[in-house]
């Protein structure tokens, strides 16, 4: 029998990261091609109809050459054109295509204009959108004047700040979690059934099984049924949520911390205008939080070692609301409706469990005992959910729950009440129940480790020399599920980072000191978490924040939070309802031409996410679905997975061996896995390089260790520092012709055939740009120069092999710039270093001597020092 390979993620295949848009009369042409702009595929959008969406793809590869016949032939030959208008004109550059929507007239297309990288996991770099544009379809003979509630419809559309927290990934799902990435494909996906189409082949699952709970921009992927029009990689889905990554440096090696949250576009809007659940269990502010750390010494998907923590937050499941026709700080909660038999609940729990497996573990933060009757009414609401629905589940299976009144816990001034470390005590026992997920060898582990993790019963669900799974998941609530949840999490990741970094071998204990650099870089990113999701949700930053519950700084942070709370009021009162229609009409739950009303006409949209359901086959004492049950403590989304995968793997190695060539395409990715991450052909500069400036431990510890203690001293100075999160409904910025992006930041070749460049203005680092480095003070290169580079460095043979000379004349400017724009790694931990030792350093190493033709060659037109070449 065949050993099954350890877990591994995806390999990044060969997809569209770039587009260029021309149009004639009447068609678009969508030139899509990859990084290394290599692989080349075409659209064709017809302009005659724009209220039909007529799309042609043949689903062809072309290559460079190819793809520029067929654009002369749209254009015409160019020699016998004489004073005549150019057919093809090239209407902009874009870094994906989103989809299709249309309101009162004709369809628009939505392209990402520009982007941002934010993380790297491996060899799969995720963006940021930073713009977007809106495309109209219609050509000059059907375009007519738009009415004024076009108008209005496309105000809306854009008053959703796009450059606020929308991520996507060309080579990985981010809609699922790492874990469900990582479990090995079935060859042959719903389109193909057989392991035939393209996908399949580099084992990248297709749309169908995108997790469309987090998919923001499914709405826009079918309109006009685009999403069954074009291949895969056509297909960019769009989460909406908050993703960080940071550094923890262990004296030079790089650990990647990355925290993603998914927010739920089931049920989604508003603080007040959503509550609870909606009648397909669906619950108002449902966020998935994911901990992801990972070794960065490896890209390539075969050796990359990392571990990841799941875990929720969510509304109270039942049915409640709060009353907003008095303008009073705290409007009194009221359960709207009841259920006996508890079934919208238990949809809500069946597809938990269908997700994350079991158990379940209720984290309840709500007051249990109050003077007047306000948060506890979801207290006994909850309690009574989980009783009935607990009774009719094996003992291994149960739902589990924990009441914290967290609120009433921190206020109590006994010296022994400190929230944190009750908090920390409940979250090392809800880890001992669901566990994490890692890809690691721990049968190779030293012995203390594999001890400890033996311990806590964190090798069950398993192959311990091939990776372990989180089973189940902690769900934690508050009332708005902002303030005391975010601190909750904050302290569960804390437990979590501790067995992770063990797991990976950084260090021999999970204990962490709360003084460390490296708990201070998590809690500044749960910080940062916690203001996003309390922006998208509640309108303002958070108002208690963790630091509040350690009682660090009270004053400060007490002014702060009555800022906070002045904020989120005027919002909630006066911005809600506008924002909660433009989030409708965005998704998809209000359809233009579908109502009678027009959208800003509607007193409430009750209707729109309330929508009548069938009655469920389920009985109401075996709630959960077949399938779910058979899996448990798995989740079905794995185990399905699983059980498909041998017999799909047969049918695969079958028709592998009567098609030969059904391997070429697996090769393909792989020669061009290398070259796609890395761009050895391209000129780069270090304020293009996000891993040099992205938030590092060093920073804090400099040579010393990132789990050694600091003083406190330095923990306030690194906490002031933070970055303040925007808010998805705000004013849309007026881009200026310069920070677009223009012909001018492309080379002669790309511009013809559209081929964006990675340029600081079209794609720059999540961190701010500084010109000023801590060793030596390098200037961008002029754009001159960076034209004259790419010129004359086409040639990939001598720059691959690193033999012979150029092929193509040298350049007559030399490079000057050159040198200074070379990526060169600056030496850590500079405040310890003397300013003489960091110029000597930065002279003396990283030399590669070559041939001395090849460096006479240098020399003579690049400035370099004769018998080395300095990268």
């Amino acid at each position: 029998m065949t050993e099954t390979p350890r877990l591994q993620l995806p390999a990044a295949a060969v997809t569209i990261q770039r587009l260029a848009v021309y149009e004639t009369k009447s068609t678009f042409y969508i030139v899509g091609n990859d990084n290394d702009n290599s692989v080349f595929r075409l659209l064709k959008i017809s302009r005659v109809n724009p209220k039909e969406l007529n799309i042609e793809h043949d689903g062809r590869q072309y290559c460079k050459s190819e793809m520029q016949s067929i654009l002369n032939a749209v254009d015409g030959d160019p020699k016998r054109r004489v004073a005549r208008t150019p057919q093809l004109k090239k209407r902009l550059m874009a870094f994906g295509l989103l989809g299709f929507v249309r309101f009162t007239q004709g369809y628009y297309m939505v392209l990402v204009t520009r982007r941002r990288k934010v993380a790297q996991i491996g060899g799969h770099i995720i963006y940021k959108i930073e713009d977007i544009e809106l495309t109209d379809l219609s050509s000059e003979k059907t375009q007519s004047n738009n009415s004024t509630e076009e108008n209005r419809y496309i105000k809306y559309f854009n008053s959703l700040d796009f450059s606020s927290n929308f991520y996507f990934c060309y080579t990985l799902d981010i809609t699922r979690t790492i874990q469900q990435n990582m479990v090995p494909v079935p060859v042959g996906c719903s389109n193909c059934k057989d392991g035939s189409c393209d996908m399949c082949l580099v084992g990248t699952r297709c749309y169908s099984e995108f997790n469309q709970k987090f998919v923001w921009n499914m709405h826009m992927l079918r309109g006009g049924d685009f999403i069954n029009k074009v291949a895969r990689e056509w297909l960019v889905p769009l989460v909406y949520g908050f993703i960080s990554q940071a550094n923890i440096s262990v004296f030079g090696k790089s650990i990647y911390l990355t925290l993603i949250a998914r927010r739920s576009s089931k049920y989604a809007g508003t603080r007040f205008l959503k509550r609870g659940m909606n009648e397909s269990g669906e619950v108002a502010n449902e966020v998935e939080t994911e901990q992801i750390v990972h070794d960065a010494s490896y890209t390539n998907h075969r050796f990359l070692k990392l571990s990841a923590y799941v875990q929720l937050r969510g509304s109270v499941p039942a049915f409640w609301h709060q009353d907003t026709s008095t303008m009073v700080p705290k409007p009194p909660i009221v359960i709207s409706r009841s259920d006996p038999y508890f079934s919208t609940a238990a949809m809500h729990f069946n597809t938990l469990m269908s997700q994350y497996g079991s158990p379940i573990y209720i984290l309840n933060l709500v007051k249990g005992k109050e003077k007047k009757n306000h948060e506890r009414q979801l207290t006994q609401a909850l309690i009574q959910t989980f009783g009935y629905l607990n009774q009719f589940l094996p003992l291994k299976h149960k739902i589990k729950y924990c009441g914290f009144d967290m609120s009433k816990y921190s206020k109590t001034k006994n010296k022994g009440h400190n929230v944190m470390e009750k908090l920390e005590e409940i979250a090392k026992n809800t880890f001992k129940s669901t566990g994490f997920f890692h890809n690691v060898n721990i049968d190779s582990c030293p012995g203390n480790i594999r001890e400890t993790l033996d311990s806590v019963g964190l090798d069950k669900y398993g192959n311990t020399a091939k990776g372990v799974y989180q089973t189940g998941a902690v769900r934690t609530n508050c009332v708005d599920c902002l303030d005391r949840t975010n601190t909750a999490q904050f302290v569960l990741g804390k437990v979590a980072l501790g067995h992770q970094l063990m797991v990976l071998g950084v260090i021999t204990s999970p204990e962490l000191d709360d003084n460390t650099p490296c708990i201070h870089s998590l809690e500044e990113i749960y910080e940062d978490h916690g203001d996003t999701m309390a922006l998208q949700y509640g309108g303002s930053q958070l108002v208690h924040r963790i630091r509040g519950y350690r009682k660090d700084n009270p004053w400060t942070s007490h002014s702060y939070d009555i800022l906070n709370t002045v904020s989120r009021y005027y919002r909630n009162a006066f911005t809600d309802y506008e924002k909660q229609n433009a989030i409708n009409l965005f998704l998809g739950m209000y359809e233009v031409g579908k109502s009678a009303m027009s959208l800003w006409d509607l007193t409430s949209d009750h209707y729109l996410h309330h929508l009548p359901r069938l009655h469920s086959d389920n009985p109401y004492t075996a709630w959960w679905d077949t399938a779910v049950w058979e899996s448990l403590p798995l989740a079905s989304t794995i185990t399905s997975w699983h059980k498909t995968l041998n017999v799909m793997t047969e049918q695969y190695r079958t028709l592998k061996k009567s098609q030969a060539d059904m391997e070429l395409p697996l090769k393909t990715v792989t020669s061009h896995f290398f070259d796609e991450l890395y761009r050895p052909t391209m000129l780069t500069s270090f304020e293009e390089h996000y891993c040099l400036f992205m938030p590092s431990t060093s920073k804090e510890a400099g040579l010393c260790s990132p789990f050694s203690q600091v003083r406190p001293k330095v923990l306030s100075r690194s906490l002031s520092v933070r970055t303040k999160p925007v808010s998805i409904y705000l004013n849309k910025p007026n881009y200026t012709d310069s920070d677009s992006t223009s012909d001018s930041e492309f080379s002669d070749e790309e511009e013809s055939l559209g081929v964006a460049s990675e340029t600081a203005e079209t794609e720059s680092s999540s961190s701010p740009t500084p010109r000023t480095l801590p060793v030596l003070n390098i200037p961008a290169p002029s754009p001159v120069n960076k034209k004259l580079y790419r010129q004359y460095s086409s040639d990939s043979t001598y720059l691959q092999r690193g033999l012979g000379r150029f092929s193509l004349p040298p350049p007559s400017l030399a490079l000057r710039e050159y040198r200074t724009a070379r990526t060169r790694p600056a030496p850590v931990a500079d405040s310890f270093i003397s300013s003489k030792t960091q110029q000597l350093y930065a002279k003396q190493s990283h030399r590669i001597t070559v041939a001395n033709d090849t460096a006479q060659f240098y020399s003579k037109y690049c400035s370099f020092d004769t018998g080395t070449l300095i990268f």
